[in-house]
């Protein structure tokens, strides 16, 4: 009868652990990666996202309407033809003049919003508040790798995959290279990230996703649909995507 017990009360004790065990074996274990990603200006949207536009928050999804109890005055001013013009609202909605702003200003250049507002809230004295930000119209043709992805996952296996050991990196680290290319598809700007968060850091493996980095061949370089050509930011990672450091880095994943 003891026996019994005992082998109850172990498969008991099976059945409460194993599950923790292999959890925290699966979360040791991370898939090692290197990948090349678009950093984004901190406010962006494409052109099709702002022919879409009816609304600020359409144009902005960090802005909130709740916000706002009324509407004294929204102005959008933009370059246009090299002069800064305005159009003014009073509310959440676009209007036509606001609309058609957008829609023309010159490539590459800044969209500004600023928002007059009484704060919805109960407060006595409800002073006027003024908020505002600035966006920017992305390029119809990001800038992209000559031959494609297949031939950058090539070069990146080449020039670093290759020559890095997988027992450098460790679970939840990341080691990150910012380049920018220019207007001409050349790699220029490139600088390793760094950041607090970076628990780890490798002197070696830094200065080999650099040198590969600036070996690179040209890019073809981002441009607009009426030919205007301009750069773009991107970033090496490699090693364990699941790091927080990714979360700084300000690429899109999952469509976003």
């Amino acid at each position: 009868m003891k026996n019994i017990r005992h082998q109850l009360i172990l498969l008991l004790l099976t059945t409460l652990i194993l599950p923790h065990l292999v959890f925290s074996q699966d979360n040791l274990s991370f898939e090692l990666d290197y990948k090349v990603n678009r950093v984004y200006p901190s406010l962006s949207i494409t052109k099709q996202q702002l022919n879409e536009a009816r609304t600020l928050f359409d144009i902005n999804e960090y802005y909130k309407p709740s916000w706002v109890k009324e509407y004294i005055s929204v102005e959008v001013s933009a370059s246009h033809q090299g002069k800064i013009k305005r159009a003014v609202g009073k509310s959440n909605t676009l209007n036509q003049a606001q609309k058609a702003l957008m829609n023309t200003v010159d490539s590459g250049t800044d969209i500004s919003v600023k928002i007059n507002y009484i704060p919805n809230n109960n407060l006595k004295h409800n002073d006027p508040k003024e908020t505002n930000f600035t966006f920017i119209v992305e390029p119809e043709n990001e800038a992209a790798y000559i031959g494609g992805v297949q031939q950058l996952k090539q070069y990146l296996k080449e020039n670093v995959e290759d020559k890095i050991s997988d027992e450098v990196f460790e679970i939840y680290r990341l080691t990150a290279v910012k380049f920018v290319v220019d207007e001409e598809g050349q790699i220029v700007d490139a600088q390793v990230f760094e950041s607090p968060a970076q628990t780890f850091r490798d002197t070696k493996t830094e200065e080999l996703l650099l040198e590969a980095v600036c070996n690179m061949p040209n890019w073809i370089p981002a441009q607009y649909a009426n030919g205007m050509k301009v750069k773009q930011e991107f970033v090496l990672t490699a090693g364990d995507h699941r790091s927080c450091v990714i979360n700084l880095l300000n690429i899109r994943r999952n469509g976003k």
